[in-house]
Parts: structure tokens; C-alpha cells; sequence
């Protein structure tokens, strides 16, 4: 939460100097990109219930991620952008030291879909060499569907509601649709007038802890078998030996988030990219030059 009022801070600051800048006309850039997702849950990494965060990266959980998407280039510093992104993200207890983690020992495979609006904004938009790095924030929709393997079949964790929420007492289970917030920052690399190659790292902060299907306790194995399966018991505690009903498989305080490291190919429709931000930055001396910087007249 920090880090995205950071953001929102050198947002708001930025927008002292919007009256003074010189606006050429709106352009749009597509783009399309590869990369690498990770997530950080409940399933490995962490030295305790949980997750910590970026601290809890392990390159082994590195997934392929890709997407597409637009950017409506409206001025010096600001844009408005929109994207998807499609990948998968992995979890796997073996990947942890930590002796907990390595007696649970459950793994989650989670296909997710993501879609955002996204606010860019260029902070050194005049200051040359540095003018290609952005900073954003926004806020977006996810679907996503964790699943394991059990006797080499992929079984869909959420519909056999492995810590009881089909239950009697259980909760109901959880959402497949949920909010997330994006924030992050990137550079721009200029190929050509009208091109330009992009290196994007993004967070996700999300508001469930069901990203990798683990976040509370134990239910009952019994009362599990006879309400959803063998195979609900089974992917709900592979460890040896089994645990008991309430005891901790997760930590539900620490929401699971993610983050993505991409290379973007930007492409600028009808127009010049220059460094791919959309303005002139020694624009002639014209009268409608004058009169648009009074924002008095638009082009």
C-alpha cells in the first residue's frame, strides 16, 4: 500500500506543471509484449505463513506472460492507457527451505486473465536522457482459475473448495472475478519514428488470498471426501502425516500479489514517436504555438 501512495503522490505533484507544457496533437500507439510473470503467495519462498512480497521471489516460479495494448499520448507528461495480459502464474511448495512449506507440500498452477485502465505519467518529460522513463497506476479486472495435478489430471481447486467452503460452516467459495490495482514504471527505447522498444516491471495488488487456493485452515478430510470427492481431500493436505481439522494452511491477512517484467514493441498510429512520448520539446515560435500554451486555442 505504500509503494501505490507513492505513486499517487508524485502523480498529484506532477500535475503543477501540466499549464506550462506544449500539447501537439493526440496520437495513439499500440503495442504487444512477452515477459515473465511471478507469483508471490502462500506456496513457497517465504520463511514463515505467508508471503513477503517481492522478498519472496524465486526465478523457478518465473512463468511466461503476455498481452496487448493502447496509449493515448495527450501531452508531455500524461497518458492514458488501457491493457491485457494473459498468463500463468505457478506456486510450489518444494521450492521453499522452510520445513513448514516442505511438509505441506501443495503446488498450484493459476491461468489468469487481466484487463486495466492505466494513468502514465512522464516525471522528467523535459529534463533530455530521462525524459523516456514513466511511472502508472490504475485499476483493472482479473479472472483467474487455480488448479492441480493429481494422477496426471488437472483438477479445479476452486470447485472442489479445498479448505471447506462448500461446507456446512464453510464460507461459500471464492470469487473468480476481482479487482486488482497495477502500479509500476518502465523506459522507453527509441527504434525509429514511429517505433519504439519498451522495458516495463509491474506490480499487482490484489484483494484475495485465493490466488494460489491457500489462505486459511484446514478442513475436516472426512466431511471434504463426502462433500466433494476423494480428490478434494486428497489436493486440499499432501502432507505427511495429515494435519488436523483447524490447523494453519495459510495466512489470510497477506493478500497474494504478483508482478510482470515485459519488453513492449510500441508502434505509433499515424504519427512520429520520437522517444515515444507524444510532444515537441523545442516547438517553433508560432502564434498558435503562443496561444495553445496560454491553453487559449487547440490544435
Amino acid at each position: 500500500m505504500r509503494h501505490i501512495l507513492l505513486f499517487c503522490l508524485i502523480l498529484l505533484l506532477g500535475t503543477n506543471n501540466t499549464s506550462a507544457q506544449t500539447y501537439t496533437r493526440t496520437s495513439v500507439g499500440v503495442n504487444f509484449y512477452l515477459g515473465a510473470s511471478n507469483l508471490m503467495g502462500d506456496l513457497g519462498g517465504s520463511d514463515f505463513i505467508g508471503s513477503r512480497g517481492v522478498w519472496d521471489y524465486d526465478i523457478r516460479a518465473n512463468h511466461i506472460a503476455g498481452g496487448f495494448g493502447a496509449t493515448f499520448y495527450t501531452g508531455r507528461s500524461f497518458s492514458i492507457g488501457i491493457n491485457t495480459l494473459f498468463t500463468r502464474l505457478v506456486g510450489n511448495d518444494a521450492y521453499s527451505k522452510q520445513d513448514f512449506h516442505f511438509q505441506r507440500n501443495l503446488s498450484v498452477r493459476t491461468d489468469l486473465i487481466e484487463a486495466d485502465l492505466l494513468l502514465e505519467y512522464r516525471p522528467f518529460s523535459r529534463s533530455k536522457g530521462f525524459n523516456r522513463f514513466y511511472i502508472y497506476s490504475g485499476v483493472g479486472g482479473m479472472y483467474y482459475q487455480p488448479k492441480a495435478k493429481l494422477n496426471d489430471d488437472w483438477y479445479k481447486l476452486r470447485e472442489l473448495g479445498t479448505e471447506g467452503q462448500y461446507l456446512d460452516n464453510g464460507e461459500g467459495p471464492y470469487k473468480e472475478l476481482e479487482v486488482v490495482i497495477p502500479y509500476g514504471l518502465g523506459y522507453k527505447f527509441r527504434l525509429g519514428k514511429s517505433t519504439s522498444l519498451i522495458l516495463d516491471l509491474g506490480f499487482r495488488k490484489t484483494f484475495t488470498d485465493y490466488i494460489d487456493d491457500v489462505s486459511t485452515v484446514y478442513a475436516d478430510p472426512a466431511a471434504l471426501a463426502e462433500a466433494k470427492g476423494p480428490e478434494a481431500a486428497v489436493l486440499a493436505d499432501r502432507s505427511t502425516p495429515l494435519n488436523l481439522n483447524g490447523d494453519p494452511r495459510g495466512n489470510a491477512d497477506i493478500k497474494d500479489s504478483y508482478h510482470v517484467f515485459s519488453v513492449k514493441f510500441e508502434y505509433i498510429l499515424g504519427g512520429k514517436s520520437g522517444d515515444g512520448c507524444n510532444y515537441n520539446r523545442n516547438p517553433p515560435k508560432t502564434r498558435s504555438t503562443k496561444i495553445n500554451q496560454r491553453g487559449m486555442f487547440k490544435k
